[in-house]
């Protein structure tokens, strides 16, 4: 029987799709790539090493938002059953028996983390290092939310926390992943790529799923109050229970800088690590589901690509570098998404969005009206809209509002103010309807073209500080400051500047006889 792998293709610097090996049991087992040279003899270790919390007043805050913590430890059994199945012979019954149990626990989540190497004891003895790359990152995600989640903190403590905790965990121990944004190539360019996805599309739903989770709630708690972070959770934690924990129609798993992009525009570098655990965990369900492999082949090849996303293996490299033979991960963001590397298909400023029908999307454009978004110091500037599984980057009140108005289901709206730490923060119910905390926000719209919507579109966090911008800008002196009622109520014209971007081909990926090669080079900008 031939294989059924590709090679990864990779033109002009945008990685096209790959398709890769289906995995049937009577495969040949594909070409390895061989071990890198001069790997480090602790990659191998197998002692038990246990790494445990920075102190912290605010370590397991995020108890105070139960709903998200119990769906958090709900995850650790899920991950631990399907690994251990995978590592004593039982992968056939991923898809049948441990998807019901693990389904089963979903929805009766355990009120405490459990240990995940008293579910998947032949995986942790396996698998020392690896373990313990897993156990230690996943530290430092869960200490994120702790902080994100405390009430004892401000904005400003909270965000040196975080970064103390970041250099923490690099400096500490040689298991931190690497910050570099790697490309998705990576992870779809190997031999053995996409096999668990095609052949445990349930499962793989499920591990997605849960990306989409750890992904996701990085926004719904930065630079909320705790009331804010628990209505924000409601929305959300229904959207991953009911939606995003069965779809198994995703083309690529869940990136961070994709559904928390606020955060991950302030740590990009967090955004990478935590994206590039979720890379490792899905290259070694590849490996580990690959027929014909031995069990040293296997352990050769997780050790390779385990090293290759650790830090280690990265000394001073940069965004940008492509130091890696055939540039599989070529370190570049995503224009106006510093927390992404390049996607599949996609070019450096477009990337294909199947959620949601939405196709090609400039990601440094506002998603409603198509006008370049703020960057760097001042990309807090930018609204999000959070809804129906997706973020959005929007550039101005109107935008945010219009947009949750478009879309079906409950919505979040954040709305940057004059003050990055005074945001209005609005949800939207099925029907439409908008409600805020922010009791004495107020509101600027005076409509005209969207090429200057972020001026003529604004909420302020107060009357002063509306009053302080007419004072400045006297060409909207007639105008009126709008309360939360009035303003939730308008609606704005289409905008006029508002353009459809179109990709190097129609779909990348539907097959490739469905394709429409030529199907037109991004669209000319107004």
């Amino acid at each position: 029987m031939k294989r059924t792998f590709f090679a990864p293709l990779v033109a002009a610097g945008a990685l096209l799709a790959v398709t890769a090996a289906q995995g049937s049991a009577d495969a040949p087992a594909p070409v390895l790539p061989p071990l890198p040279q001069n790997l480090p003899g602790w990659i191998k270790n197998k002692d038990v090493n246990h790494l445990f919390y920075q102190r912290g007043r605010y370590n397991f805050a995020v108890y105070s938002v139960k709903p998200l913590a119990y769906d958090l430890n709900a995850v650790a059994v899920g991950h631990a059953m399907a690994y251990e199945d995978m590592v004593t012979g039982k992968a056939g019954r991923l898809e049948g028996e441990t998807y019901r149990k693990i389904d089963r626990v979903l929805k009766n989540p355990p009120r405490l983390m459990p240990a995940e190497a008293s579910l998947s004891p032949t995986f942790g003895r396996r698998f020392g290092v690896l373990e313990q790359v897993f156990d230690w990152t996943h530290t430092l995600h869960a200490q994120t939310v702790d902080v994100l989640a405390s009430d004892n903190l401000t904005d400003a403590q909270k965000d040196a926390e975080i970064e103390r905790l970041y250099q923490n965990y690099r400096t500490t121990v040689p298991y931190a992943v690497t910050s570099l944004p790697m490309n998705m190539g990576y992870l779809y360019g190997q031999s053995y790529s996409k096999g668990f996805r095609n052949n445990y599309p349930k499962t793989n739903g499920l591990f997605w799923g849960y990306h989409w989770l750890q992904g996701v709630m990085y926004d719904a708690l930065y630079q909320r109050t705790p009331e804010q972070q628990r209505s924000a959770y409601e929305i959300i934690g229904e959207q991953y229970r009911k939606t995003e924990l069965y779809r198994t129609n995703r083309p690529f798993m869940p990136m961070f800088a994709e559904v928390s992009p606020r955060f991950a525009a302030r740590f990009p570098h967090l955004a990478n690590v935590f994206d590039n655990l979720h890379m490792i965990h899905d290259m070694v369900n590849d490996i580990l589901v690959t027929p014909g492999l031995t069990t040293e082949q296997q352990d050769a090849q997780i050790e390779r690509a385990l090293w290759l996303c650790l830090e280690a293996a990265h000394p001073g490299e940069k965004p940008g570098d492509a130091r890696e033979p055939g540039g599989l991960h070529d370190h570049r963001f995503m224009e106006g998404m510093p927390g992404m590397g390049l996607m599949p298909g996609g070019t450096k400023s477009l990337m294909y969005m199947t959620t949601g029908g939405m196709g090609w999307m400039n990601m440094s454009e506002c998603h409603h009206c198509s006008m370049p978004l703020p960057e760097g110091k001042d990309s807090w500037k930018a609204s999000t809209v959070t809804a129906d599984g997706w973020t959005m980057r929007v550039r101005c009140a109107l935008c945010a509002r219009d947009m949750s108005l478009e879309t079906k289901g409950r919505a979040i709206l954040h709305l940057a103010t004059e003050d990055p730490a005074k945001p209005v923060i609005v949800f939207s119910d099925t029907e439409g309807n908008l409600r805020t905390d922010s009791k004495n926000a107020v509101f600027l719209e005076a409509e005209a073209s969207h090429a200057g919507c972020s001026d003529w579109s604004q909420a302020f966090s107060n009357q002063a500080a509306f009053n302080a911008f007419v004072a400045a800008n006297p060409e909207y002196k007639r105008s009126k400051p709008l309360t939360f009622a009035q303003w939730s109520t308008r609606e704005g014209k289409k905008p006029d500047t508002y353009y459809r971007p179109e990709g190097p081909v129609e779909n990348p990926f539907a097959s490739e006889a469905n394709q429409k090669q030529g199907a037109g080079k991004e669209a000319a900008k107004p």
